[in-house]
C-alpha cells in the first residue's frame, strides 16, 4: 500500500433514500433485493465521493450499518432487543446535549458469527481503484450492552468483554483472510474513560469499576495489534464521542500516552482527535515510537464551519515537533454519522461534507507535496 497522507475516519451521511429503505426493510415492506439494490447505489456514490475528494484511502461510508459498532448485533448471536445503555453527549449549552440508548442487551452467552465487514469489503473492493479500510469495534464497545439482564450470562462484564475481544480477533482474521489491507478498530471508550474523571464515574455507577476498565481494557485493545496478519495494516482510532454538535468527554491524550501508547506496539496507526481545545497539546505524541503513523484529526465532523487550510497545514508543523512530520497524516476528527443519520439530523449539508474531505485532501497534498 502507498503512503497514506489524507484520510477518512469511517461514516459518510446516509441519504434519506437509504434511511427510509432501511426502514421499510425492517417493517417487512421492501423486498430484500430492492432494499440491496439502494443500499448498493449509496456505497457507490459514497466511493465516488471519497474519490473524487482526493483522500487516499476509502470506506463504505459505513453505508450498510445503522451505527458504527453494529457488528456487536449483526455479527454476535447472545443479545436481545432490550434498551441498554443510554449515552449523554455533551454540548455546548446545557440545552446542545443529547441522549442515545442502544436497543440491545447481552442476555446469553455471545458467539461471533462471520465478520460482516467481509461483505462490505469485497463489494467496496470491487467499485474502486483506492485501498479500502474497513472499521471494527474496541471489544470495550460490548460493555454498552451489559446490565442487570446480562447478569446472569455474565456476572463479571470483563469476562464479556475478553470474549468480545475473541470475536474481535476472529472478525480481523476473516477480514485479513478476504484480502483487506486495512482495519481500523475505533476505541473512542477508552480514550473517554482515561480523559474524563465523569466518564469514570459513570462506569463506576453501573458496577463496573473505571480503575479495572482502565486496566483490563488497555490489554484487551492493544493486544488486537498484537494479531499476525501479514500485509495488512492495523490502526486505532481515538476519539472522545461524537454526536450532533455534542461530545461525550473532554480532556487531553496525557494518561492514555503513557499507557495505552506504551502497550500499543503492535498498531501500525493512530488517528486521534484534535479538532478543538477539548483534545489539549499535540505534547503526548512524543511517547509514541518514531515509526508509527499518527492521524491527525483536524477536520471537524460536528461543525458546519469550513477549516482554514493555512491553519491546519500550521497545526500539522506544530504537531512535528512532537513526532516526525513524515510519518504524520490528516483526517477527519471521526465520521460524519456515526449512528447513521442523514444531513438533516447532523446539521452538516452532503456540500459542507465533500468540502471538508477535499480541505484534508488539499492540505496533505499541500503540506507532503505528493501527487
Amino acid at each position: 500500500m502507498s503512503e497514506i497522507r489524507a484520510e477518512v475516519v469511517g461514516s459518510l451521511l446516509r441519504p434519506p433514500a437509504l434511511v427510509d429503505a432501511r426502514a421499510a426493510f425492517r417493517a417487512g415492506t421492501l423486498d430484500p433485493e430492492e432494499y440491496r439494490r439502494i443500499e448498493d447505489a449509496a456505497v457507490d456514490d459514497a466511493l465516488r465521493l471519497q474519490e473524487a475528494a482526493g483522500v487516499d484511502v476509502v470506506t463504505d461510508g459505513e453505508m450498510r450499518r445503522s451505527i458504527f459498532f453494529e457488528f456487536f448485533v449483526s455479527g454476535l448471536d447472545g443479545l436481545s432487543p432490550l434498551p441498554g445503555l443510554t449515552v449523554r453527549f455533551h454540548g455546548k449549552r446545557p440545552e446542545d446535549g443529547m441522549e442515545v440508548t442502544i436497543p440491545f442487551t447481552v442476555t446469553g452467552r455471545i458467539a461471533p458469527r462471520p465478520c460482516p465487514g467481509v461483505d462490505e469489503l469485497r463489494y467496496a473492493r470491487e467499485r474502486t481503484r483506492l485501498p479500502v479500510k474497513v472499521t471494527l469495534p474496541s471489544p470495550l464497545m460490548i460493555l454498552g450492552f451489559w446490565n442487570e439482564h446480562s447478569k446472569a450470562a455474565y456476572p463479571d462484564p470483563f469476562e464479556l468483554a475478553a470474549e468480545a475481544a475473541d470475536a474481535v480477533r476472529g472478525w480481523m482474521r476473516d477480514l485479513a483472510e478476504a484480502g483487506c489491507e486495512y482495519i481500523q478498530i475505533d476505541a473512542p471508550e477508552l480514550a473517554e474513560a482515561y480523559a474524563d474523571e465523569r466518564v469514570r464515574a459513570e462506569y463506576d455507577e453501573r458496577g463496573i469499576s473505571s480503575a479495572e476498565l482502565l486496566r483490563v481494557g488497555t490489554e484487551l485493545v492493544c493486544g488486537l495489534g498484537d494479531v499476525d496478519l501479514p500485509g495488512c495494516r492495523v490502526a486505532m482510532h481515538l476519539c472522545k464521542g461524537n454526536g450532533t454538535q455534542s461530545w461525550i468527554a473532554d480532556g487531553g491524550y496525557e494518561a492514555l500516552a503513557e499507557r495505552v501508547f506504551a502497550r500499543a506496539t503492535g498498531f501500525d496507526t493512530f488517528l486521534v482527535e484534535y479538532d478543538d481545545e477539548r483534545s489539549g497539546s499535540f505534547e503526548p505524541l512524543a511517547s509514541l515510537p518514531d515509526d508509527k503513523r499518527v492521524v491527525l484529526g483536524l477536520v471537524s465532523t460536528k461543525w458546519a464551519e469550513i477549516e482554514n487550510g493555512d491553519l491546519l497545514a500550521g497545526r500539522i508543523e506544530e504537531a512535528a515537533g512532537y513526532h516526525p512530520k513524515e510519518r504524520l497524516g490528516v483526517s477527519t476528527q471521526c465520521g460524519f454519522a456515526s449512528a447513521g443519520e442523514t444531513a438533516e439530523e447532523r446539521r452538516i449539508t452532503p456540500e459542507i461534507q465533500q468540502a471538508k474531505l477535499r480541505v484534508v485532501a488539499d492540505v496533505a497534498r499541500r503540506v507532503w507535496e505528493t501527487r
